[in-house]
């Protein structure tokens, strides 16, 4: 068995031995072996798996997170590769189209080319579903209220609230594949989830709960933030939430 000292790890890897230590020590990167000198030794899965750490902090994905996902029971090597594989060549699509511009915007300023004044801003996506969201909920309470709670918060108060609604969404899918549904800690991760919407977002009721967790499992675009957590992570939250809301007292027109 080939084994890598913390020094040989972190040069193969680019990073410092500081990153391996700290990767060790919250249970990301545990040593396949501590030999009699104390020394903490890596092998070739220890290299997968930083290599793991490395493509989710690629993909923006936060340490606590990380921890879950690859520490869950059904974590599967391949089936994250060919996961992170998609996520880049959207990302790759994307860097494409804005390298696009950039040529088309070179090639407009020397004379070489012409483009329209809304060429310039096509190849934003800040805004690139605004119009089918105020199509959606422009005549709603909730979408008016949402606007003005989210304008009265600061760049941190919305980054804190962002990462708060990354904890929740795994506390909700889970990181045991045997879970249930009506499993009292996911259950109360929806109740969190619920209260968490009517504290920073909107006042939002049981049938409004019901008809976003269709939302997740019927739009791709929403779909993704539970499937890669886990593979039938949108189905299994919106199972999750129907229950909650049966419970609470939701009635079916």
């Amino acid at each position: 068995m080939m084994a890598y000292t913390i020094k040989e790890i972190a040069d193969l890897a680019g990073v410092t031995t500081r990153t391996i230590r700290y990767y060790d020590e919250i249970g990301l990167l545990p040593p396949a072996d501590i030999g009699e000198n104390g020394y903490r030794y890596f092998d070739n899965d220890s290299l997968l798996r930083l290599q793991q750490v490395m493509f989710f902090r690629e993909l923006d994905v936060p340490l606590k997170e990380i921890d879950l996902i690859i520490n869950r029971p059904d974590f599967n090597l391949v089936d994250a590769l060919k996961k992170h594989r998609s996520f880049i060549k959207t990302r790759v699509k994307r860097l494409s189209a804005l390298i696009a511009t950039i040529d088309d915007t070179i090639e407009a300023i020397q004379g070489e080319k012409k483009i329209g004044e809304k060429d310039y801003f096509k190849v934003f996506n800040k805004t690139q579903y605004e119009d089918e969201v105020k199509e959606r909920w422009d005549n709603t309470p909730q979408y008016v209220e949402q606007r003005r709670k989210w304008a009265s918060f600061s760049k941190e108060q919305k980054e804190a609230i962002k990462v708060e609604s990354r904890r929740i969404a795994i506390r909700m899918v889970g990181t045991d594949p045997t879970i249930s549904p009506d499993d009292p800690d996911v259950q109360a991760a929806v109740g969190e989830y619920y209260a968490y919407l009517n504290k920073y977002f909107y006042t939002c009721d049981l049938t409004f709960l019901r008809g976003l967790a269709d939302m997740w499992v019927e739009d791709a675009r929403f779909a993704v933030n539970y499937e890669k957590i886990r593979e039938g992570g949108a189905k299994f939250v919106r199972e999750a939430v129907h229950i909650f809301c049966d419970k609470n007292g939701y009635v079916v027109d």
